[in-house]
């Protein structure tokens, strides 16, 4: 019986749509795509996986890459978020600006296998409140990096089936700022900087099951990560009085230069990057049109709490165990994108996601209040030759191009965490642009 390619996607469009969950949670800390073409498709690339960055969405997919491919990507994202005192309509914001790369190369030795290596940083997050927000604070600055140097191995075990493994080294940076009342007239702000580094695995296949449907998966192991670090005292005094009971009014005490630092101290701390599952398919009903799918598992309700402890507890000094309550919920996500091809070179794409918070409104802190999004992506693309300068029609490799634009903006939610009652919203802004080259 001969099966009709756009009738298949309809029905296969259907039943996702039926068995996705009502509730979809977002995960801040991955809010960047590491690939400009994957990220134009709403991140939906698990079933595609056709460039280089396969070795960040599903390893299978480079089994069937030949010879050397190189991919680098550069993302440039800006956030903009708001919170508002409802008491006295004041708004404080944190501006944050985001460079980040993404870097892949893979190398076929003979047909069907295939090694790779790359560098990404799936989890980023940065906050940095304006300083007339409050001296009394429980976060002023957080920044967040975890980046992965990631090796893999595909091989294709027939015809349109391949598998993968992964190897992850893994390298969590983190830091915070936050300020503690003295007395009426002082206060100490305290600056922690940890790090550290673990291991982990990950997995994949990737199935073309015709040539107008494929299938993928991608496991990626936990890796909880033991941190270390400093902490620093320094001590300011303010030159007006600020009455701690009066901070849903939004206290702007001004701080004068700091007076004293104190010698660090050494900090511990533990967290644990999440597991993740994630499925896709990918469908070409029309010649020219293609269809993308992915639903990601993420295991966030083990991240641990943003807390640390002194790592010789009675040492002087001692500054005690210093922390905000992050309580996160495991998350899914779905990411839809379509292609469309207007010439033989030249892609169009789009993707679309809608995600709501992952965390409550008594877990909504000032370290991370994370919201409701619809998150937009439009991006064209370019794969063709790329002949020599000095003329004649000599080719020298294969060349793609891809750059993707994508806006979120967020549903305001209110906070009920206690002494920080305000009402939220936030946009983000990013481009990404890849370039590849094949030989």
């Amino acid at each position: 019986m001969r099966i009709c390619p756009f009738r298949a996607a309809v029905a296969v469009t259907a039943l996702a749509m039926l068995f996705l969950p009502s509730a979809l949670l977002a995960q801040e800390f991955s809010f960047h795509e590491p690939g400009a073409r994957a990220a134009s498709l709403g991140g939906a690339f698990t079933a595609r996986a056709d460039d280089a960055t396969a070795l960040f969405y599903n390893p299978a997919g480079l089994a069937f890459l030949e010879g050397l491919r190189i991919k680098t990507n550069l993302i440039f994202g800006h956030r903009n978020l708001e919170g508002t005192w409802p008491a006295s309509g004041q708004v404080m914001s944190s501006h944050s600006n985001e460079i980040r790369g993404a870097h892949a190369l893979a190398w076929q030795p003979v047909k069907r296998l295939t090694v790779a290596a790359g560098l990404y940083t799936p989890y980023t997050y940065s906050v940095s409140w304006s300083p007339s927000f409050s001296v009394f604070s429980d976060c002023t600055t957080a920044n967040f990096r975890a980046s992965y140097f990631r090796t893999a191995l595909a091989f294709e075990v027939f015809k349109g089936f391949a598998v993968s493994g992964a190897l992850d080294l893994v390298s969590p940076k983190l830091e915070w700022k936050h300020n503690v009342p003295l007395n009426e007239i002082s206060f100490a702000e305290y600056r922690h900087r940890v790090n550290g580094h673990g291991t982990g695995l990950t997995a994949g296949v990737l199935w073309k099951i015709f040539p107008w449907i494929q299938v993928g998966a991608r496991f990626q192991r936990d890796v909880t990560v033991d941190l270390a670090g400093d902490t620093i005292r320094v001590i300011y005094y303010t030159n007006v009085s600020s009455n701690l009971s009066a901070k849903n009014d939004g206290p702007l005490a001004a701080a004068a230069a700091p007076i004293n630092y104190f010698m660090s101290q050494a900090i511990v701390g533990r967290l644990t990057m999440p597991r993740e599952i994630a499925v896709g398919a990918a469908l070409t009903p029309l010649p020219r049109l293609s269809l993308y799918a992915d639903l990601q598992w993420d295991r966030w309700s083990d991240f641990g709490e943003w807390v640390f402890y002194p790592a010789e507890p009675g040492v002087e000094p001692d500054y005690g165990i210093q922390g905000v309550p992050l309580t996160l919920k495991d998350t899914t996500s779905v990411k839809m994108g379509l292609e469309y091809r207007a010439t033989k070179h030249v892609a169009l794409r789009g993707g679309y996601t809608r995600l709501a918070s992952s965390v409550d409104a008594a877990n909504r802190t000032l370290l991370y209040p994370d919201l409701e999004r619809n998150i937009y992506a439009l991006g064209l693309g370019y794969e063709g030759p790329l002949f020599s300068i000095y003329g004649g029609d000599e080719r020298v490799s294969d060349l793609s191009f891809d750059i993707v634009v994508r806006y979120a903006a967020a549903v305001p939610a209110a906070s009920t965490y206690p002494g920080y009652e305000l009402n939220y919203g936030s946009r983000r802004f990013g481009i990404t642009v890849g370039v590849g080259f094949g030989l």
